[in-house]
């Protein structure tokens, strides 16, 4: 009776220890991150000792870095990237944010994080998923906390644009807010292949919707090309490419789509086509526009 009385007394001396150490660590009192909690918690004594070294580490600023050594400084010539630095607003050097991040110091990668989430964290989803997977526990924790946010966002919206459509099908300007919220959901790099493949079959429907409404929106023409090359169904990608090209014939964007459709079906004579009619017709080509051209300009000539 006495061991059941002890361990009893022992039980609860650990939950209001707990409920205290959640309590200092909600209130940044302790320096660890609330990740650390389930171990506090289910591990008696053990847990307490781990909570302890963390919040020690933290404190002397050790945690997430190591040492680097002479022959981990030396950089090549295409690890120079920090040479190449762009001015802010203000005219003042700044390392990107890409660059800033890989930085050996978990205390400026949090610093980094945090404004990240201030500011507009939707612009920065790449570099929030590679943070995700951060050696320090808080940068992990905030970026995947951002993740999620971001990714539950693009969904309400996406569901309410999508409500509107359907009691609305005829209606552009809910149409057009349908296809610019699914396109933004598919581009954000947030959706897992499997579910991914059945936004795009739906992003296709509403697309053919519109042109058949349309279709002289050269735009939707352009997304739908996109969209059936990621669906791996090039017959309709060609067949969405020829009718832009014969309807737009003037324009850069479509000569540059339909060169994308055959460099993805291998097609070496049709890019050869491509490049011969964009020469033929004059067209206005950016300088986006004239180093692809460029590009397989000098690969046929290589084969040659």
């Amino acid at each position: 009776m006495k061991l059941s009385y002890i361990l009893v007394f022992f039980a609860l001396v650990h939950i209001i220890f707990c409920i205290v150490v959640y309590l200092c660590v909600r209130n940044r009192i302790l320096k660890f991150s609330e990740q650390l909690m389930p171990i506090v918690c289910l591990v008696p004594v053990a847990g307490v000792i781990c909570a302890v070294v963390a919040d020690w580490m933290s404190r002397t600023k050790k945690n997430g870095s190591r040492g680097i050594t002479l022959e981990e400084m030396h950089l090549d010539d295409s690890d120079l990237r920090l040479k190449q630095l762009a001015p802010d607003e203000d005219g003042e050097f700044v390392i990107p944010l890409e660059e800033a991040m890989s930085i050996n110091d978990s205390a400026t990668r949090r610093l980094l994080m945090l404004d990240i989430l201030r500011k507009s964290p939707e612009q920065y989803t790449e570099l929030l998923h590679k943070a995700c997977t951060d050696e320090d526990i808080e940068v992990s924790h905030y970026a995947s906390t951002a993740v999620m946010e971001i990714q539950r966002e693009y969904e309400y919206n996406l569901q309410k644009s999508e409500k509107f459509y359907r009691q609305n099908e005829s209606d552009p300007v809910f149409r057009n807010q349908y296809i610019d919220n699914l396109n933004q959901y598919i581009q954000s790099g947030l959706i897992d292949e499997n579910i991914l493949f059945v936004y795009r079959h739906r992003f296709s429907e509403v697309l053919n919707a519109k042109i058949k409404d349309e279709p002289e929106d050269m735009d939707a023409v352009l997304l739908a090309i996109n969209n059936s090359l990621a669906l791996k169904n090039y017959d309709e990608a060609a067949r969405l490419a020829n009718t832009a090209v014969t309807k737009w014939p003037n324009r850069e964007s479509v000569w540059l789509a339909k060169l994308n459709v055959c460099e993805q079906m291998n097609n070496g004579d049709g890019i050869k086509e491509v490049i011969f009619q964009i020469k033929r017709r004059n067209v206005y080509l950016s300088n986006h526009g004239k180093s692809v051209l460029a590009f397989w300009d000098k690969s046929d000539q290589a084969e040659v």
